[in-house]
């Protein structure tokens, strides 16, 4: 299942200092120094990840007028990952809250109307929720098997920095082996040999996932058989609750790295048989959350004396 558009998308951009720098580049970051300062990150790994950024189109340096040096820039590829973003912020601050999301709010914004923004995964653009006892999927011709990325898991030690989102949840779910495992517990890979065969992953390897996703939470370890001691994991509360992030990945993947009228997996609506087609909206107004468009303010909660 390697060729499925979850992973698909992790092989592009779902290790831990991607992932950061994207977050950066949301904020507003566009200069390779200020990624240096602000996340710590040693420069050569830094100069990887942005050249690979590049690469796969999600971002573009370009050379603004009167200026010697490149500046980093989000494609419109880059900005339509931004709903994935909120709803895993959203996601971190429920389950992984950092110091300073306990302390504070993020609310955001219409920049135009300013209207606050729900950020919710919806079926299609003004379409509807998607529960999770509702989706099944179907495999299509195109699903094959592809080599694992290179860039898999952070090798260099990163500093704990204090974010208003995207901080935590990177240690969780910051490399593309862990989210190979969490796509496939949503697709009902529960066994370990299941797992094993489905990612393609070393035992080891696969070991040392699964029980990181257990102590963090996310699944949960029971015993099936006795003799010999045989075990399945199944997503926790905590872990289910990543639904709304593997669909929103999965509708961006669609978007731009499959056949988007014939992907590799195709996500069914299991009451009305109709493909889903995730995309991040507001709940308000059912409208696709664009990244241009949205504002963010920080607030300390009111305290009642």
């Amino acid at each position: 299942m390697t060729g499925n558009p979850v992973a698909l998308a992790h092989a592009v951009f779902g290790d831990a200092w991607s992932q950061l720098i994207l977050r950066e580049a949301f904020f507003g970051v566009r200069r390779f120094n200020e990624w240096s300062e602000s996340l710590r990150v040693p420069r050569s790994v830094l100069s990887q990840r942005l050249t690979h950024l590049c690469e796969v189109g999600i971002m573009a340096s370009v050379v603004p007028p009167g200026r010697k040096r490149a500046e980093y820039v989000l494609t419109p590829m880059g900005l339509d990952l931004f709903g994935a973003a909120l709803i895993q912020g959203q996601w971190e601050r429920k389950f992984a809250p950092s110091a300073m999301q306990e302390r504070y709010s993020l609310t955001f914004f219409n920049a135009l109307t300013g209207n606050v923004v729900e950020p919710v995964v919806l079926d299609r653009e003004q379409g509807n929720p998607i529960g999770i006892d509702d989706v099944i999927y179907a495999i299509g011709p195109g699903l094959v098997e592809r080599p694992p990325p290179p860039l898999r898991r952070a090798a260099v030690a990163r500093v704990q920095l204090e974010r208003p989102m995207i901080e935590r949840s990177v240690t969780i779910v910051g490399d593309y082996w862990t989210w190979s495992i969490v796509a496939c517990a949503f697709l009902r890979f529960r066994r370990f040999d299941a797992l094993l065969e489905a990612t393609g992953m070393a035992p080891n390897m696969l070991s040392d996932r699964l029980g990181r996703l257990v102590d963090f939470g996310l699944l949960r370890k029971s015993q099936y058989q006795s003799s010999p001691a045989r075990h399945e994991y199944r997503l926790t509360d905590v872990g289910l609750a990543l639904h709304p992030l593997v669909l929103a990945i999965h509708g961006w993947s669609e978007r731009w790295l499959c056949n988007f009228d014939d992907p590799p997996v195709r996500l069914i609506r299991r009451s009305t048989g109709e493909r889903i087609t995730p995309v991040v909206c507001d709940r308000t107004t059912g409208k696709v959350i664009s990244a241009k468009k949205t504002g963010w303010r920080m607030e300390a909660p009111v305290r009642v004396r």
